[in-house]
């Protein structure tokens, strides 16, 4: 069976509020082998903290969790739903990210991603993120551990 095409026209963007985790927890479960838990997505709301998610025909099918501080954001967690994955869909999510932050006059977005994620890597170049360093066996996979790739993007350049 094919994925549903999604109208891009018709996407919104809306901030993540309580009532939403559940939704966001069940694509978080489906997207991720080492999952957050519904508490640390709870954890992630205050002033410093801007969550959004991307919604298709009022149904939530792809988030962000980021947190802003002295100018610097970090995409703490980024998913789409695995249904509608390989339509650009991250993209749109990630680009609005970096507007957000940039209208916020907000300098930089950091991230970490796992070394072997080779399509979000391509994703985050394409958008002009760079990789600065790695932090060496930093996340849990099936066989041990595996690097993260730090990459900034600069939105002040």
């Amino acid at each position: 069976m094919s994925a549903p095409l999604i109208n891009k026209e018709k996407l919104k963007i809306v901030p993540m509020g309580l009532a939403d985790i559940e939704d966001v927890f069940n694509i978080e479960s489906r997207c991720h082998s080492h999952p957050w838990s519904k508490k640390l997505f709870l954890s992630n709301f205050g002033t410093r903290y801007f969550s959004h998610l991307l919604l298709a025909d009022e149904q939530v099918i792809g988030y962000f969790v980021a947190s802003s501080v002295a100018g610097e954001v970090t995409l703490m967690n980024i998913a789409i739903t695995p249904e509608v994955q390989g339509q650009g869909l991250g993209e749109i999510l990630l680009q609005f990210l970096k507007d957000y932050s940039q209208a916020k006059d907000e300098e930089e977005v950091w991230l970490e991603v796992r070394a072997s994620n080779l399509y979000a890597l391509k994703l985050y170049q394409k958008l002009g993120f760079v990789e600065l360093d790695r932090r060496k066996d930093y996340y849990p996979c099936k066989n041990g551990r595996e690097d993260a790739v730090i990459m900034c993007c600069y939105l002040s350049l």
